[in-house]
């Protein structure tokens, strides 16, 4: 071995060394940061009657019922005294003004509202905590009621002190929905611009003398979210990987540079990656997600297919299936959803064809059926079938589909890729027909 040899050598076992090191590293404080983000990092908001300046009293006065709400300070809380008499629709609420709208205080990045209050009220009587959110979309701001209204319905006295409640518990307010017609974006929860929080009796009250103090509510969260910390985390390993590839495949080059000259290393090298090559080819006829045929797959199936002498292809049809509307669900949901629909799908469809038929992911939500020695008529029948078990199918997840087909026959004479065409344009026919429909393209 020539000096050369050793010396590189040697800087492969450095670099080994340290890339071990700086590896073990990586993950002692990856960990570290990942309970430091668990159980520490907290965020809290206190409110209370030293912190907040203005408390209003609201009843139903104002809309011709006799019920009576006053606040005050008492011994460092703000106590809501409330007599319920006669009305429509009797309320006392205490609202507490955190900003004037349409400014707001940003309760998003809290997960968890402490309150620890006393309630002495006739039994059976809960109480509602509200959380008013401002969005200049839909609120005014010389509007109260216009401030999107999320609440919780509960009775302290049948819980522990303080009591602690999850924002993910929070809803909005099926009456304050009632009153308005907003956009379906608009239709969950919003805290990231609070002007006001409430305490209120609950819906119908009794009639008969109520009285809250509250000390005080904490919003607790964390100084970063944790989805976000732990994308952040993920973003330092990608890093961490790609200059790691980066600076091995410099290496790799120098090392392939060198050894050029050496006729039997280039053969050796040319023969591994001929049999890495022929590896991957087996792999590509696979789709990755579902395990089925994709298109190389498909093509290759046919070959076979058409060479096996002792069972006729034709007549053969095909079957374009589309999930309807994939797109808004990969949307609202998320991909990890759209892909456990598509996997739903394919499971649904695999279980009820025949072994010789092929399936194959054709891109996206769209999957191509070939049924070899069917007719156009009944690979209808088929496809029809299937559209029934996928509308009617239920899923762990709860998220039901529909699909759309287009059935062709592959005609004597005619081009494969025509009559993938036609039952391309009976698919989309389908779906311009109002989906969840088969259509037949005439030959």
């Amino acid at each position: 071995m020539t000096c050369s040899g050793r010396c590189r050598e040697s800087q492969v076992r450095m670099h080994t060394r340290s890339l071990r090191w700086l590896l073990i590293g990586l993950l002692v404080t990856t960990l570290l940061a990942l309970l430091w983000n668990r159980y520490g990092m907290n965020s809290v908001l206190e409110i209370s009657a030293a912190s907040v300046q203005d408390i209003v009293a609201l009843d139903d006065r104002d809309a011709g019922g006799h019920s009576v709400a006053s606040v005050a300070r008492d011994d460092g809380k703000l106590v809501l005294d409330c007599t319920i008499g006669e009305a429509a629709e009797p309320i006392c609420e205490m609202a507490i003004r955190l900003k004037n709208p349409p400014a707001g205080i940003d309760l998003s990045r809290y997960d968890t509202l402490l309150l620890a209050l006393r309630y002495d009220a006739p039994p059976g009587q809960p109480l509602r905590f509200l959380i008013r959110n401002f969005n200049p979309a839909y609120s005014n701001p010389s509007d109260h009621a216009s401030m999107k209204v999320e609440e919780i319905v509960f009775d302290p006295r049948r819980s522990r002190q303080p009591l602690e409640v999850r924002l993910s518990q929070f809803a909005v307010a099926s009456w304050w929905s009632s009153e308005r017609h907003l956009p379906v974006r608009y239709a969950g929860t919003e805290f990231d611009n609070v002007p006001v929080l409430s305490i209120a009796t609950g819906e119908n009250p009794a009639r008969g003398v109520y009285r809250v103090a509250l000390e005080r509510i904490e919003f607790h969260g964390k100084l970063v979210p944790t989805d976000t910390f732990r994308l952040a985390v993920i973003g330092v390993w990608v890093l961490f990987i790609l200059v790691h590839l980066a600076i091995d495949s410099a290496a790799t080059r120098r090392q392939l540079l060198l050894s050029a000259r050496s006729q039997a290393s280039l053969r050796r090298l040319n023969a591994a990656l001929r049999v890495q090559t022929q590896s991957v080819a087996k792999l590509a006829c696979l789709d990755p997600l579902t395990g089925i045929l994709n298109r190389n797959g498909l093509a290759e199936e046919l070959v076979r297919l058409a060479n096996d002498e002792s069972d006729p292809l034709f007549p053969l049809s095909l079957v374009f299936l589309d999930i309807d509307h994939f797109k808004r669900i990969n949307d609202r949901y998320g991909h990890n959803t759209g892909d456990e629909v598509i996997k739903n799908v394919v499971n649904i469809v695999k279980d009820n064809i025949q072994k010789r038929d092929l399936f194959a992911r054709w891109g996206g939500e769209e999957f191509l059926l070939v049924f070899p020695g069917t007719q156009a008529s009944e690979a209808r029948l088929i496809a029809e079938r299937l559209r029934e078990l996928i509308a009617e199918d239920e899923p762990a997840s709860g998220l039901r589909v529909t699909s759309s087909f287009g059935v062709a026959e592959w005609l004597p004479g005619e081009e494969l890729t025509q009559s993938i065409a036609r039952a391309d344009s009976a698919m989309y026919r389908a779906k311009e027909l109002g989906r969840n429909r088969v259509e037949t393209e005439p030959a």
